[in-house]
């Protein structure tokens, strides 16, 4: 009878621990399902197959390196998380990312081994972006941007929402001087797609073979021996003016290119969005209000509010080219 009892109890201990655990993961789940670190593996870190959505999904991308964040970082990222509740939070650091790339684009040898044999920092993290946008799309921001009042979903305007497939914002526009003293550029620091956009399927190739070039200038005898000093200007190897560029000439391989050429003008000192096919390009005030100086333009009309603010902390601008 004792005996009969004790096993009850036992029994009875071992439910009650059970369900205690049980319940503890689920509330742990519960409080992590929109911050973490992305699992390579999951369903996630797989290529999709399947017809992309018809929307820019609700993910948020961010790169760490291997410091970390600081208390700043921590503060701007806080302020596009919290902004925008029903949006995910992808947090990829090196390894992670390494893996990401090996399973996602198996099916891609060449992205792979340029990808992993990259050794310099900023070249990796900014192909990084263009991958990850292209596999699951979603919105990538560098760790120094911080969101201003508009939540994410009210960026587009809704005339434009089932249409756009890439959403881009000018980081140079006004303020510059007559079209063609400048480079125009999009800001890259805050990108927007679906899954599968032709156009970063275009940067990324051009990226790769950017690296085949200057491994053939340098007659260099692999990927790693690549260094920040042979590839010239970043902001033109693997940046904002390669994404622009990659961007312009995806378009200008389409249907929505005015014969062959993308109508640069109408592009050009904007105050409202504009669409080229399913690129929607946001005004300099939307990424980049700072460099924008709109009051040589105040007869067009008064920009409108920032998205986001750009803080140019500028980690990458070292020798090594980042951690």
């Amino acid at each position: 009878m004792l005996s009969s009892s004790k096993n009850r109890f036992s029994r009875l201990t071992t439910f009650i621990y059970i369900s205690c655990a049980l319940a503890f993961f689920f509330l742990t789940l519960h409080s992590l399902r929109r911050t973490y670190l992305v699992d390579p593996s999951s369903a996630l870190g797989q290529f999709r197959a399947q017809k992309p959505p018809q929307t820019i999904p609700e993910k948020i991308w961010y790169k760490l390196g291997p410091k970390g964040m600081t208390e700043e970082v921590a503060t701007w990222m806080q302020t596009c998380i919290e902004k925008n509740p029903s949006y995910e939070a992808h947090f990829l650091t090196d390894d992670p990312g390494d893996a990401y790339v090996r399973e996602t684009f198996a099916h891609s040898p060449d992205i792979v081994e340029i990808y992993l044999g990259l050794s310099v920092p900023i070249l990796k993290a900014d192909l990084l972006r263009y991958l990850l946008l292209y596999a699951d799309g979603g919105v990538w921001f560098d760790l120094d941007v911080s969101c201003e009042g508009t939540p994410i979903a009210n960026w587009v305007p809704e005339l434009y929402r089932q249409k756009a497939g890439l959403v881009v914002g000018w980081e140079f526009d006004v303020g510059w001087g007559k079209d063609g003293e400048f480079q125009h550029q999009f800001a890259s620091w805050t990108i927007m797609a679906r899954p599968h956009s032709p156009h970063m399927m275009v940067v990324i190739q051009d990226i790769l073979q950017g690296v085949r070039d200057k491994m053939a200038e340098h007659q260099l005898g692999s990927i790693p021996d690549l260094e920040l000093s042979m590839v010239g200007d970043v902001v033109d190897f693997t940046g904002p003016r390669r994404f622009t560029r990659g961007v312009m000439k995806s378009l200008e391989r389409h249907q929505w290119a005015l014969n062959g050429a993308v109508d640069h003008d109408g592009l050009y000192q904007i105050l409202e969005p504009r669409t080229v096919g399913d690129v929607l390009v946001l005004p300099g005030y939307s990424f980049a209000l700072s460099m924008n100086k709109y009051e040589e333009i105040s007869e067009k009309g008064e920009p409108g509010p920032p998205l986001v603010t750009h803080h140019y902390a500028g980690t990458w601008k070292n020798d090594r080219g980042g951690e």
